[in-house]
């Protein structure tokens, strides 16, 4: 039976919220909905934070066409939300996600099973992996829907280099789904290479340094110290972190914060010093078509910043790697994107998995990102 419209509101609000504190969503991405009635369902909007979100910015949308009314625009993902109401009855709420393990684990592009009773009872006999589409195009929602009608008995698909989709007949058992499918490919990945993605695990002796900007000072910190610099009257003798901020800065108008990260896996893959392209999508929406490696991994000011051109990071040999943003946040969205995509790198490299994205693919994504959801973001805090 579908919730009345304010239940729905109230739980999908409520759905976003405990998504966020258990790690399965980051930011605005990702996106949740629930069904009210045969013919309509209410889905998350567009851009919004889900720390912000209120009921009423909840867009309800009709299964059969997806139209909807009203100034707020739903998901680009609202037709996969959709197919997913129509194929299958028996749900009534839907969550879709970028999780970490279920992402990565993706990258096989084969299904999961014989995963033992517990997660059988939560998951169904298998979990599909639908066939690679451009997030929020026709051919994703396609692959989606193929993969939920052949898998009637499943409550998860995983969407090869995207994320996954996790179903229930309510919110319990769509939370229940995201959770479950998470821990099941954590497990496989760890079986499959030995790589572990539970918190705390990814930590390196260094600690990260960060600057931000305004105007023309930056100020950085690290290691206890904080310095201030004019980038109109740097000293003569900068050098280390300092100088190469300072040139990132100068090359780079639109760039307001950098972090300098150390991540374990991030580190792992800055050593090979070797250029890594998008296996992810939100890789080549969030962090650039490629995230290009300075050889010889010491502090070189002018190549970092020139590597960086049209990206927002860059990996320094063994010597993790620099994130920007025009603010914090978007500087930490990189982070956790770059981390995440190492891993996927790290995880590729061991067992059987296509290439990464192409560059048409990646070129587009990009794109789209920065000429749309970048700047609705500035608008609304995809």
């Amino acid at each position: 039976m579908a919730y009345t419209e304010s239940e729905a509101r109230a739980l999908v609000v409520k759905a976003g919220l405990r998504l966020v504190e258990t790690g399965l969503i980051a930011r605005t991405w990702g996106n949740i909905s629930a069904r009210i009635s045969g013919t309509q369902f209410v889905v998350t909007p567009s851009g919004r934070a889900y720390e912000t979100l209120g009921p009423e910015e909840l867009v309800v949308v009709n299964i059969a066409d997806c139209s909807y009314s009203g100034g707020i625009k739903p998901s680009s993902e609202k037709g996969v939300h959709a197919d997913a109401y129509r194929l299958r009855p028996d749900v009534d709420f839907v969550i879709h996600t970028h999780q970490e393990a279920a992402t990565i684990a993706g990258l096989a592009g084969t299904a999961l099973s014989g995963y033992g009773a517990d997660a059988e009872r939560v998951l169904g006999p298998c979990v599909p992996c639908a066939a690679y589409g451009i997030s929020s195009t026709k051919k994703l929602r396609k692959n989606v829907a193929a993969a939920v009608a052949a898998n009637p008995e499943s409550s998860a698909v995983m969407m090869i280099h995207h994320g996954a989709l996790c179903m229930g007949k309510t919110f319990e058992e769509a939370f229940a789904s995201s959770a479950a499918l998470e821990d099941v490919c954590r497990k496989k990945i760890e079986a499959d290479c030995g790589m572990t993605l539970e918190p705390g695990t990814d930590s390196d002796s260094r600690g990260a340094v960060e600057s931000s900007r305004i105007g023309n000072v930056f100020r950085l910190t690290g290691d206890g110290t904080e310095r201030e610099y004019d980038l109109d009257a740097l000293p003569p003798d900068i050098s280390g972190e300092a100088a190469v901020h300072a040139a990132v800065y100068r090359k780079s108008g639109g760039v307001a914060c950098i972090m300098h990260v150390f991540d374990r896996d991030i580190l792992s893959v800055s050593a090979k010093g070797k250029t890594i392209r998008p296996r992810i999508d939100d890789f080549a929406q969030i962090a650039g078509v490629s995230v290009r490696c300075v050889r010889s991994g010491g502090q070189q000011p002018a190549a970092i910043a020139g590597k960086l051109g049209g990206r927002n990071a860059v990996l320094l040999e063994g010597n993790g790697a620099l994130c920007t943003g025009k603010e914090k946040g978007d500087a930490e969205a990189v982070r956790l994107i770059l981390l995440k995509s190492c891993r996927a790198e790290l995880y590729a490299s061991c067992v059987r998995c296509g290439g990464p994205l192409g560059p048409v693919d990646s070129f587009l994504q990009r794109l789209i990102y920065v000429k749309k959801y970048s700047k609705q973001k500035n608008t609304q805090e995809k």
